[in-house]
C-alpha cells in the first residue's frame, strides 16, 4: 500500500512544479499594471486642442426618436482643449465667439469625463455646463467621443412618457 502511494506521489511531482511555474508567471504578469489614468491622461492632453468635427443631439420621447446635427452652418472653429494640470479651455462653444475656462478630471472608473466648465450658449439661461459629468464613449490618439445623457422631465413625480435628450461630442485632432 505504501509503495502504490509512494508511486502515485513521484509521478505527480513534476506536475505539482509545472503547475507551481504556471501560477507564479499569471501572478507576476498579473502584477505589472499600467497606469490606464496616465495614459487616458496622454490622450487627452498631447498633441494641441480637439477641434469639434459633430455634433448630434438624439432627443427620445418614450421610444420615438428624433435626431439633429447641430452647427452644420457654423463658421467658427470650435476647440476644446486639456492641460495635464487639470484645466481646459473650449473656444467658441454653441457657435458663439468666446471662451471659457474651467477644470476637469477623470471619475474614479475613468469611464467619466467631469468638467465644471461653464459656456455661453443659445439656450434660454444663456450658459451651460455641457462636459459636467459626460461619458466617454472613445479616446483615442486622433479621436474623442463625449456623451451627455439627460432625462428632461426630472420634474414630474409619474411621467407619462419619458423624455430623454442623449447629445454626443465628436472631436479630432487635425493635421498641423
Amino acid at each position: 500500500m505504501y509503495f502504490c502511494c509512494a508511486m502515485n506521489l513521484k509521478g505527480s511531482i513534476p506536475l505539482v512544479l509545472i503547475m507551481g511555474f504556471l501560477f507564479m508567471g499569471i501572478l507576476v504578469n498579473a502584477c505589472k499594471k499600467d497606469d490606464s489614468g496616465t495614459t487616458l491622461n496622454t490622450f487627452l492632453t498631447n498633441n494641441g486642442p480637439w477641434q469639434l468635427a459633430s455634433l448630434r443631439v438624439l432627443n427620445y420621447r418614450g421610444d420615438t426618436l428624433r435626431t439633429d446635427t447641430l452647427n452644420t452652418q457654423c463658421s467658427l472653429d470650435q476647440s476644446f482643449t486639456f492641460d495635464a494640470s487639470g484645466l481646459c479651455t473650449y473656444r467658441n462653444y454653441s457657435c458663439l465667439a468666446n471662451t471659457a475656462t474651467g477644470r476637469w478630471r477623470f471619475s474614479d472608473d475613468r469611464l467619466t469625463l467631469l468638467s465644471d466648465i461653464i459656456c455661453k450658449d443659445t439656450t434660454r439661461a444663456g450658459q451651460s455646463t455641457p462636459f459636467q459629468n459626460v461619458q466617454i464613449i472613445n479616446l483615442g490618439r486622433n479621436s474623442l467621443v463625449l456623451q451627455s445623457n439627460d432625462t428632461l422631465n426630472k420634474a414630474e413625480r409619474f411621467p407619462k412618457v419619458i423624455r430623454r435628450r442623449v447629445v454626443q461630442f465628436g472631436f479630432i485632432h487635425t493635421s498641423r
